[in-house]
């Protein structure tokens, strides 16, 4: 066994050959010798090799507390060693921490410090022992060791530890554009072309995304070098196609000048601008390709259904239809009919139902394992259930749910069963129906179709005369899903029915009013939390590790982890770090995917913080201003904002609505016109002051016209004020539970629950006070 020495900052070099196989001996910069350079084979063997020393950063038990988040550099010489570092001064950081004890995080910050001044053969051998040693910091170990090797012009080295960071690290897209750069410099250009095709290929299911796009135009650099220039102009061609709005298509389109442009690419940079909701730009690149294809021509087919989906999406349903009918007949592509159907009935059930039905059932026979077929079966029963062939209709909802339980239109056939089954007089029947949600696979039994049903039951007991089992149904939904549409129902049929029963919700609002209060200064936080499989994670490890150590990249760390798949507590751990340590924003990222269940359940210390991230006050100071001017309850306003945009800025529907209200541009002129102000361009809607503005305005006009009641308002804010006024004089007794649930456009029915869903979890954040409805019929207005 061979002795090693340490010194207070770094593994002695005769120690890392012995223990790793490494050379002994340190390069100079700028000179290399083939006896000293290890083979692939010896550096992967090094690099996958499990590390023999125990972690600073190893997360042994079950749980994990507080203590564990401690800075490594708080306190004495670490702190000033830590200040000397973020202010540059690197050889006196490393000075300072050479008389520390040798710790895993002092090696990495005094390996980080010799980086950073230039120290490139120290900082190579540290990084190079650490990523052996500092198991949660291996992959930042090896990259950092890989540029130390690469700035010594030590290649091999350098390109075999770019090559050992994994793929699942947030470093791997950083680690193959250093090694594509390591093997250009080497002359090694198919080497380098094959770097960064593996980089494009592992992204290719997140579609253009920016390093995808980067990648690409490097590809297109290193083929001209190499004379490769059919490989240059694919890559140009796929940047240009395929992420059609970036910096980067554009630049590929001018290099693309003069160059030929075929038919398939234009067909997917048309498919891409759909995506992206620039459907009149896809139809004008369309219409110069669909001259020169015909149907039953695969391309053909494809560019024919994409021009359909454009129009279909432009609200052009006719034009749809003459578009998609050829490609229906014509087309037999099990990728492009059923979608050519799909897009077809739906233009179809605007301005012809009755062949909307018969589009629809043909893509439920012909197609019964596409992924459309439920879809189809539902919406041929809803165009039937609208063309009074109600016994038909009812047959088929019934059948959606038998046939696809574990589809996403189960609950909601189930759920127009019932209403059948109402009608029809049929009250066992009805509750038989709604009963059946209960009983659907998890995956088709969302939460608010869960309570819905519940909701809907109580309305049957309520019906019957069993007044208690009724409110005793209303008090559960208000008390488990008071930030819900069913739970502010649930609220206000409670207040209609016996007001003395609402006063049991009192202590719980004042406890909650306490909590904010107590919480304004110290948010609530749960100490310790269970790790899971938070425990396996390497990227959770890393995001803590940089944390204690101070050091950027935590973040990007912690949102690797696969928040989707963690349990409660795995999840409000990851939350309570990023909040803890000012990352709201990323904080609020994992509470809106990860904690539903936290903001489903009631309001308390626990779960206010989870609350805060998923309802943030973001643009308040304007928002408050803005809806005093137009007379609107500002949580009403924060609400819709929320939900039209989450808050940002540039956001851009579908349909071509922008900014933060998300207001068509010709709505948006209409309001202006109202105010008095001056012509609004698109530019304008894009900034947050003038958009809240007019969508403030414009939902006040809509308030006033509506008579005060908010379901009706904002039914209208999105889908036009005629055609609510349409859907009052249609049902003009039911009362308001009934009539939402009635909307016939599935966007704003759902439109409207989430946003007085949202307007309910404000009042209950910020105010305590639960908002209320006035529900007896359409006619009653306010609140």
């Amino acid at each position: 066994m061979v002795e090693c020495r340490r010194d207070a900052v770094m593994v002695l070099l005769v120690c890392a050959g012995a223990l790793t196989g490494f050379p002994a001996v340190a390069q100079v910069p700028g000179e290399e010798s083939a006896g000293e350079v290890l083979s692939e084979e010896q550096l992967e063997q090094l690099l996958d090799s499990p590390a023999e020393q125990p972690s600073d950063g190893d997360l042994s038990g079950e749980s994990f507390g507080l203590e564990q988040l401690e800075p490594y550099f708080a306190q004495g010489a670490l702190a000033q060693a830590r200040s000397e570092f973020r202010q540059g001064r690197y050889r006196s950081a490393r000075k300072l921490l050479s008389r520390q004890e040798p710790t895993l995080p002092v090696r990495f910050l005094s390996a980080q410090s010799a980086l950073q001044a230039g120290d490139y053969a120290a900082a190579a051998e540290e990084f190079t022992a650490l990523a052996e040693a500092y198991g949660p910091l291996r992959e930042h170990c090896l990259l950092r060791s890989a540029q130390a090797h690469e700035r010594l012009r030590h290649w091999a080295l350098a390109a075999g530890q770019y090559r050992a960071v994994s793929a699942g690290s947030p470093l791997y897209p950083e680690a193959r554009f250093n090694l594509a750069r390591v093997l250009e410099r080497q002359r090694d250009i198919p080497g380098a072309l094959g770097a960064l095709e593996e980089l494009i290929q592992s992204r290719q299911s997140r579609g253009p995304d920016a390093i995808r796009m980067k990648a690409l135009m490097k590809t297109c650099d290193l083929a001209r070098k190499q004379g490769l220039y059919n490989v240059e102009h694919r890559a140009l061609l796929e940047v240009w196609a395929t992420a059609p709005m970036s910096r980067e298509a554009e630049n590929a389109r001018r290099r693309l000048a003069g160059l030929p442009l075929p038919l398939k690419w234009r067909v997917r940079r048309g498919e891409a601008l759909v995506e992206l909701h620039h459907n009149v730009s896809a139809m004008e690149l369309l219409d110069r390709v669909l001259p020169h294809v015909g149907l039953p021509d695969p391309l053909a087919c494809s560019a024919h259904l994409t021009y359909g989906r454009a129009l279909r999406k432009e609200r052009k349903h006719r034009q749809a239809i003459q578009v998609l009918t050829p490609v229906v007949q014509h087309c037999g592509s099990p990728e492009v009919r059923p979608q050519a159907l799909y897009v077809l009935g739906y233009s179809q059930s605007v301005v012809d139902p009755e062949n909307a039905i018969a589009t629809y059932a043909t893509l439920a026979r012909e197609y019964p394992e596409h992924g459309y077929a439920d879809d189809a079966l539902f919406f041929e029963a809803w165009l039937q259930q609208r063309t009074f062939q109600a016994e038909a209709a009812l047959a088929h909802y019934e059948e959606v749910a038998r046939r696809y339980p574990a589809g996403n239109f189960a609950s909601e056939a189930l759920f127009r069963a019932f209403w059948l089954h109402q009608r029809a007089g049929n009250p066992a029947a009805a509750l038989a129906s709604l009963q059946a949600v209960e009983n659907l696979p998890h995956a088709a039994r969302t939460d608010e179709a869960l309570w819905r049903a519940r909701y809907w039951q109580a309305r049957v007991q309520e019906t019957q005369k069993e007044q208690d089992a009724a409110l005793g149904a209303y008090e559960r939904i208000a008390t488990e899903r008071p930030a819900s549409w069913y739970g502010m129902l649930a609220r206000s049929r409670l207040v209609a029915l016996a007001p003395d029963r609402l006063m049991a919700f009192k202590p719980a609002l004042r406890k909650a009013k306490e909590a904010a209060k107590a919480l304004e200064e110290a948010p609530a936080e749960v100490w310790p939390l269970s790790l899971g499989s938070l425990k396996r994670d390497a990227r959770f490890s890393a995001g803590v590790e940089l944390l204690r150590l101070g050091l950027p990249g935590a973040v990007d760390e912690l949102l690797a982890v696969d928040h989707r798949s963690l349990t409660e507590e795995p999840a409000r751990l990851v939350f309570q770090i990023l909040q803890r340590s000012g990352r709201g924003r990323a904080a609020r990222q994992v509470a809106r995917t990860s904690l539903h269940q936290e903001v489903r359940g009631p309001l308390s210390p626990a779960s206010r913080p989870i609350w805060e991230a998923t309802w943030p006050l973001a643009y308040r100071s304007i928002i408050e201003r803005q809806a005093k001017a137009a007379r609107v309850d500002p949580d009403l306003l924060q609400g819709l904002i929320r939900e039209e945009s989450r808050f940002n800025p540039r956001a851009r529907s579908s349909t071509g609505a922008l900014g933060l209200a998300q207001l068509m541009p010709a709505t948006a002129r209409e309001v202006a016109a109202s105010l008095q102000v001056p012509w609004v361009s698109e530019q304008v809607l894009l900034q947050p002051a003038d958009n809240v503005r007019l969508g403030s305005a414009y939902l006040g006009q809509l308030l006033k016209r509506f008579g005060g009641n908010p379901a009706f308002a904002v039914a209208a804010y999105n889908a036009g004020p005629m055609a609510v006024e349409r859907w009052q004089r249609a049902l003009p007794q039911a009362e308001l539970d009934e009539w939402v649930e009635h909307i016939a456009f599935e966007e704003t029915r759902e439109y409207v629950k989430r946003v007085l869903g949202s307007y309910s979890a404000y009042k209950l954040l910020y105010t305590s006070e639960p908002p209320l409805l006035r529900i007896s019929s359409p006619q009653m207005t306010g609140m």
